[in-house]
């Protein structure tokens, strides 16, 4: 576990997934980020990678041959090494290896670092392609936010506010697999309602937002402000009706549809890096 302050926030990571496992406010002490509580989500923070969401059959293709990979691929379950920690920032380190060829036959660096600004949390990605070849990949984040997070609410409390105007609809899932099926969720609004049965059909899967920006609110009084800007997916997600945290996801890439070909050059929202080039991207959490 490694941590880092300032006068307002402390966070903390741990070197399995380079995941975030607490945003504390030290002021009001409350902690925002969710716990991990196994009876509902065992995990706080992961990070996408080399896939976002689930490939059809847990398969793709390379050329002729196949590979498996499970949802959100391998990223989240590897242990990273932790190469800076100077007090207001921490950077993870992962490389390819011999295990992970087999799965994801490509040489790949990720970097993953958590910077602190004041009231803001930046949260940093970088991939890298040491090879010749293209590179073929998705990431994404997929952190847990306690809701409710006042004391006697509830989550059904709480709405998310969109910095513009949305006419939205959420690509629908069959197991994780999108079923060609669309659904209406906003009509030139801008509040989303958090109600106990939003995620009765899965994660909402936004794409072609006009927003940059989403507000984590109860009422009028912000929680949070997450900046998600030059992301193209955003998801949307929690467990169950009773599941006490909301999930904003960011993400280049998407999960597979039902009748994809399976080949991972091919896949929808998937990025082909050039040989010796270098992909970054980042999103904010601003703790209010």
């Amino acid at each position: 576990m490694h941590s880092i302050e300032n006068d307002i926030l402390q966070i903390s990571t741990k070197d399995q997934g380079a995941e975030l496992t607490s945003i504390f406010n030290k002021s009001s002490k409350k902690e925002y980020l969710w716990q991990a509580d196994p009876e509902f989500w065992g995990r706080h923070a992961p990070i996408l990678f080399p896939i976002v969401g689930r490939l059809k059959e847990d398969q793709y293709y390379v050329g002729k041959k196949a590979y498996s990979m499970k949802q959100h691929g391998l990223a989240r379950n590897l242990p990273f090494s932790m190469i800076k920690n100077d007090g207001y920032s921490i950077t993870y380190e992962l490389k390819a290896t011999a295990k992970t060829l087999k799965q994801y036959p490509f040489p790949f660096l990720l970097n993953i670092q958590y910077t602190l600004k004041e009231n803001d949390l930046i949260v940093y990605y970088k991939v890298t392609n040491p090879a010749k070849t293209p590179l073929y990949f998705s990431i994404g984040g997929h952190p847990a936010f306690n809701c409710p997070i006042h004391k006697g609410a509830k989550r059904s409390d709480y709405q998310l506010v969109f910095n513009k105007k949305e006419t939205a609809s959420t690509q629908r899932l069959t197991n994780g697999i999108r079923n060609n099926k669309t659904e209406s969720i906003l009509k030139k609004e801008q509040i989303l309602k958090i109600t106990k049965t939003l995620f009765d059909e899965d994660a909402l899967v936004f794409d072609n937002l006009k927003s940059d920006k989403v507000c984590l609110q109860k009422g009028k009084k912000k929680v949070l402000t997450f900046d998600f800007k030059g992301f193209p997916y955003l998801g949307i997600w929690s467990k169950n009706q009773a599941s006490p945290f909301i999930c904003i996801e960011p993400w280049y890439g998407v999960a597979d549809k039902k009748k994809h070909n399976q080949q991972l050059s091919e896949k929808e929202g998937i990025i082909k890096l050039k040989g010796k080039e270098s992909f970054d991207c980042y999103y904010t959490i601003t703790i209010h």
